[in-house]
């Protein structure tokens, strides 16, 4: 180390120069400048916390809007019907068909019927998709379903054996001859 007035040796631990008495100064280790944090450095936590929330609620709306979330009852549309009902809705289409429409105006089958009457066709087919997802197990709905509303396929109904016999009992009319 020199000495900043006579630019002769002086040792480090001294404080003024034994030669010409001016004070040492000694020189402060060189420190690196921390950089500036400027206004285009990248927050990498804030980005991978932000796409993080975004995925999550992006499969929260897919897993709601698949028929597994708390609105499911309002993904079934009970007026589907025939394949549309068969691809979307195998279990309701599978217990449906077991059914007749028990409205009274159509004997159309429960899956194919586009009854909008009250005990109609679509009110069935949503009583159906209500119990399978509420966790019961088709043939269980097809049960409820005979129960309530009656009108199993290939079984007789309690009503047809009656009108049977009173169709069987009014005399036959006869038409006037000219």
């Amino acid at each position: 180390m020199k000495c900043p007035e006579c630019h002769r040796k002086v040792f480090k631990r001294d404080r003024f120069c034994p030669h010409c008495g001016a004070r040492i100064v000694p020189r402060q280790a060189y420190t690196r400048p921390l950089p500036s944090k400027s206004s285009h450095s990248i927050n990498w936590p804030v980005i991978a916390g932000a796409v993080l929330i975004g995925v999550i609620i992006g499969a929260m709306a897919m897993y709601s809007r698949s028929g597994h979330g708390s609105n499911a009852a309002q993904a079934f549309n009970p007026s589907l019907r025939g394949p549309q009902l068969a691809a979307m809705f195998p279990l309701v289409y599978e217990v449906a068909s077991q059914f007749n429409c028990p409205c009274g105006s159509c004997n159309d089958g429960l899956e194919i019927c586009d009854c909008e009457m009250k005990n109609g066709a679509s009110e069935v087919r949503a009583f159906i998709y209500a119990q399978l997802q509420a966790g019961h197990k088709p043939f269980h709905v097809a049960e409820m379903v005979e129960q309530r509303w009656g009108h199993r396929k290939g079984v007789p109904t309690p009503d047809a054996g009656r009108l049977k016999e009173k169709l069987q009992l009014q005399p036959k009319m006869q038409l006037p001859q000219n």
